[in-house]
């Protein structure tokens, strides 16, 4: 029995799988066992071409491959190299000493060409943690190269046998060199009026705050959401690799890539479903709130959105990861990212504009918000009511809204026990106090205040919140209150 070491991906992590192959003699078949799915059982007619076409002979004998632990669920395309490999060495054509250096996962085509397969920055990992070498398609090289300095990419499965035969010499890719790219700013100049929210927005990118935008049509809230994306800094190294895991077992990074190298901007239309949102699906892939990690997740048209759907995301917004549960698996994606969401007031748009005539009844107002009250809008951390545009607004030439990325602490993240160990003057507890009574604030919403007002004073280059901080901060927390029923 011959095995080859090769791995599985469960959510963003790779597990170690044995590829058992054993060549007996017998009628000529050829069988798969150890939990494989249908892509992976699919594999045989891969397998057997790939080998043909590549001029090595096919065993006409019976074939047995398990992927241990049989525990351990196994889809996907990645088993293709291993199980060929295996086979080779069943044969005698490979030293099964070379094999055991190897972590070895690729998908093959019909001619024995090597094609790329998600999850590969994992699969990395998991070599580099146990001492191995990998070997990989040739698409994959970038990626893995980001975390290991011993990844073999190759073409084909030719290759892959002279490289094992020690009858060609190939050298494992060098590792790139990180160069974080910095979202272009969307031009403010083209955003007109609406001072308040562009205030209130580069405090949810400085401080990570969520952020709710609400006012009738064509007051710029879309374009307003759009442009928080270019006040973030850039990503680190260790949020780079973060956020490439998931974009990668999603299948989602393409060919040769190495690290994403820009904060995701995820925009879903309100039609998505919870699965697509949270994660899930027949084969659980990340949703939308696992890709915008370590970037921005806009809704627009919060209130379209299936109540289900909008209550899926108290979870992620809570404790920034979602666990997905099935009856054999169970699956968890970090879910750290900034929300930014728009919304109508009411059904038809125009609650609380000036200009036009609402016309909806109480109780469809009631009904459309009712989405939104509770638990969740108790998660979002800052409010703005957008007023449509004047003409003094479009003729005022406004300034650029810049936030410097060292003042960027994120304090949205405290935790409530550090929020606890903030020391604040008497006279900031005292307005804290009368708008904890006056304002009826949950315990959350004291500490979001708290957090609000840390950030409002770094911007300013304070160390210490002061009572104009809280007030600022609670005026974006109750900005839209009198509009919300």
């Amino acid at each position: 029995m011959i095995k080859v070491s090769s791995a599985a991906v469960i959510g963003i992590e790779a597990a170690a799988v044995d590829v058992e192959v054993d060549i007996r003699p017998g009628l000529p078949g050829f069988e798969i066992v150890g939990l494989a799915g249908q892509a992976v059982k699919e594999s045989r007619e891969r397998v057997r071409s790939a080998l043909k076409n590549s001029g090595f002979n096919y065993p006409l004998q019976k074939i047995v491959v398990n992927l241990a632990p049989a525990d351990l669920k196994k889809n996907g395309t990645l088993y293709d190299l291993p199980i060929a490999l295996g086979i080779l060495a069943g044969m005698g054509c490979i030293s099964t000493e070379q094999l055991k250096r190897y972590v070895i996962v690729g998908e093959l085509s019909l001619n024995g060409e090597l094609r790329g397969v998600p999850g590969m920055i994992s699969i990395a990992e998991l070599a580099a943690r146990n001492g191995k070498l990998l070997l990989i398609p040739e698409d994959n090289g970038p990626e893995a190269a980001e975390v290991t300095r011993r990844a073999y990419a190759l073409k084909s499965l030719a290759m892959a046998y002279g490289l094992l035969s020690n009858n060609i010499n190939i050298l494992p890719i060098k590792q790139p060199k990180f160069s974080p790219q910095k979202t272009k700013p969307l031009h403010h100049t083209i955003i007109k009026g609406q001072t308040i929210a562009k205030r209130m927005l580069t405090i949810a990118a400085a401080g990570h705050h969520h952020a709710l935008l609400i006012g009738p049509p064509g007051t710029g809230k879309t374009l307003l959401a759009q442009s928080v994306h270019g006040l973030l800094p850039p990503l680190t190294r260790r949020e780079a690799l973060e956020t490439t895991k998931i974009f990668s077992c999603a299948g989602l990074l393409p060919p040769s890539s190495g690290l994403v190298a820009s904060r995701p901007l995820r925009i879903p239309h309100h039609n998505i479903t919870k699965a697509g949102l949270l994660g899930g699906g027949s084969q659980i892939r990340p949703g939308e709130v696992s890709l915008a990690h370590n970037g921005i997740l806009i809704l627009n048209e919060l209130l379209e959105f299936r109540h289900d759907v909008l209550q899926g995301l108290r979870e992620p917004l809570e404790s920034r990861q979602i666990t997905i549960v099935r009856a054999h698996e169970r699956i968890s994606y970090p879910t750290n990212f900034l929300l930014i969401a728009t919304t109508n007031a009411c059904p038809c748009g125009y609650l609380g504009d000036p200009h036009h005539e609402c016309r909806c009844t109480l109780s469809e107002i009631r009904k459309y918000q009712k989405k939104l009250i509770g638990p969740l809008l108790d998660r979002i951390d800052l409010f703005a009511f957008l007023e449509p545009v004047t003409a003094e607004d479009y003729q005022h030439e406004p300034e650029p809204i810049k936030v410097d990325a060292s003042l960027c602490h994120r304090n949205g993240l405290l935790s409530d026990e550090e929020v606890q160990a903030l020391k604040l003057a008497p006279n900031v507890q005292i307005l804290l106090k009368k708008a904890f009574q006056k304002l009826k604030l949950s315990g959350r919403g004291y500490y979001k205040t708290i957090r609000i007002a840390k950030t409002v004073a770094e911007l300013e280059g304070k160390t210490e919140i002061q009572p104009q901080h809280v007030a600022e901060a609670l005026r974006y927390r109750w900005e839209a209150a009198s509009i919300w029923t």
